[in-house]
């Protein structure tokens, strides 16, 4: 991952319990997982909700993979493993996959699990009128469009053929199946907690997960440990998660160095203040993210792709990652991220040079007789390090002629309702895969019909390559799609890609259990971490 970047740990190793054998050697042993305690940490943005189906921000996810399960998982390599599904088989033509369940398994509620509740969790992303984040990949089920048009009242491919088996037939094959059903969206959830709670069932979330919640509030959430789990109690008591609106990551850093945190992102002020401390496990991994400044591609001026290139070789990427980040990030040169299948390492032409951005502007009409009208960022953090790299931006805007104003909404929930309203010129926005598939960053964010394209960029050549991409099962064939796709989309600028992020964050050295993969923060199993306190 990350142009060969390892992942590595800085910090205390893991403290051993030593014994000493007749041979006179040294054996290490780690020492037993102990139960209970608190696990605090910190979210940036408070969550909208947690509906499986329906949330779209980072921090539900979060929450989600901790309350509710599906048919599979991914381990910390994102290797696919069982979850609910103890086995499956999937027919020689790709299309048919036939899932056996656990049995026993219950809700938070206290009924069992069925293939029933897959057959309805499955069903409820595809419903009339609803966009579901997850919508355009289970529209590759059969039967799924019939759904959608009310012409059927069931799906013709999720099939519960007893109560322990579940059948799922594509129309086509689909080569990040297995990978989608380990994303947040493919959780299973209880149908009569849904239609008790309608759309007020993010707030009242039942699952089988290791926590359920107790307490959502819009500055605290509490997890509390699910005595029922099919795996076994969590070790943690509970799980808290303290919301500083707007990322106030000084405050951040005060409550870990005060140890009233277990957790917290290492960069920026808290790097600082914890610069020389060697009392805290440092972790760095590359992830599969993205920053970038995104484009509102239907309306005027950035309508015309011209102005788009123009920001493009605007922007000094390196002075940003220099000044502001200390070259801890490496700068993006496309959208697909290091370690991605069909992630290609070449330059592309998104080199800063303001000579021919300011010439880009005069071919759009916009020279020394007309200007720009002021062009409005829209951001939803506000730390100091934003706050800078706004100012280095703003610098390198004005250098070609082009005005900025920088709007600031830390409220995640209202941040999102601006996007989807397109009230801003270009947005800045970190994205996190849900699945390491191209088609979760390609097609997620530049797909016509994408929930997650608050750009509205819409180019059905791009569209065609990317539809085509999901049918192919042949990896080469799949990867030379994926890159015809993103070539198309460089040329169209509809975003700015500014860096690929790591997921960096300091622990206290008596937290144990961590198991972190590419996917980050999001996708850490509380249900393995546990306290030595002792």
């Amino acid at each position: 991952m990350r142009r060969q970047l390892l992942l590595f740990v800085l910090g205390l190793s893991l403290l051993f319990a030593c014994q000493q054998g007749s041979d006179n050697t040294t054996v290490k042993v780690e020492p037993e997982p102990v139960r209970g305690g608190i696990y605090r940490t910190a979210f940036p943005f408070s969550p909208r909700d947690l509906d499986p189906a329906f949330s779209t921000d980072i921090y539900s996810i979060t929450l989600i993979q901790q309350i509710f399960d599906g048919l599979v998982q991914f381990d910390q390599n994102l290797n696919v493993l069982p979850a609910l599904a103890t086995n499956w088989r999937v027919s020689t033509d790709g299309l048919v996959y036939t899932f056996i369940l656990r049995q026993g398994v219950r809700f938070h509620n206290g009924r069992q699990v069925t293939a029933d509740d897959f057959v309805y969790s499955f069903t409820r992303i595809l419903e009339p009128n609803e966009r579901a984040g997850a919508l355009s990949f289970f529209q590759k089920i059969k039967g799924a469009d019939d759904y959608r048009t009310a012409e059927k009242k069931q799906v013709e491919g999720v099939k519960a053929l007893d109560p322990y088996t579940l059948e799922i037939t594509l129309k086509e094959p689909f080569a990040p199946f297995l990978s989608v059903l380990a994303m947040k969206d493919s959780k299973v959830v209880p149908r009569e907690e849904v239609e008790r709670w309608g759309k007020d069932f993010g707030h009242h979330p039942v699952g089988t997960g290791p926590f359920r919640l107790e307490l959502f509030e819009p500055e605290r959430i509490v997890l509390v440990a699910n005595s029922d789990y099919y795996e076994g109690p969590p070790y943690l008591e509970k799980a808290v998660y303290s919301v500083y609106p707007g990322a106030q990551n000084e405050e951040i850093a005060d409550d870990l160095l005060a140890g009233r945190l277990e957790e917290a992102p290492f960069y920026g002020i808290i790097l600082e203040k914890m610069s020389g401390k060697t009392d805290y496990q440092l972790f760095r991994k590359p992830s599969l993210s993205l920053l970038f400044y995104g484009m509102n591609c239907a309306a005027e001026p950035l309508a015309e792709p011209l102005v788009r290139q123009a920001i493009m070789h605007a922007i000094n990427k390196s002075q940003i990652l220099r000044e502001v980040y200390k070259d801890r990030f490496v700068e993006a040169k496309h959208i697909l991220p290091p370690g991605m299948l069909a992630y290609l390492p070449a330059e592309v032409s998104s080199d800063y040079d303001p000579e021919r951005a300011k010439a880009l502007l005069s071919r759009a009409g916009y020279g020394n007789q007309k200007r720009l009208p002021p062009l409005i960022m829209l951001s939803a953090s506000k730390s100091p390090s934003a706050q800078k790299e706004f100012r280095f931006l703003s610098e390198d805007m004005a250098a070609v002629g082009i005005s900025l104003q920088i709007k600031y909404e830390t409220d995640w929930p209202k941040f999102e309702a601006l996007l989807r309203r397109g009230e801003f010129t270009i947005y800045r926005y970190a994205w996190f895969a849900d699945i390491p598939d191209p088609d979760n960053f390609l097609g997620a964010l530049c797909g016509s019909d994408s929930p997650y394209n608050f750009m509205r960029y819409k180019n059905q050549r791009v569209d065609a390559l990317l539809s085509e991409a999901l049918t192919q099962l042949d990896p080469l064939k799949r990867t030379a799609l994926y890159r015809a796709a993103e070539d198309l989309i460089d040329k169209d600028v509809p975003m700015v890609p500014i860096l690929y992020l790591t997921f960096e964050s300091a622990f206290q050295p008596y937290v144990k259990g961590l198991q972190i993969s590419a996917l980050g923060a999001p996708y850490i199993p509380l249900k393995k971490i546990w306290l030595d306190k002792h």
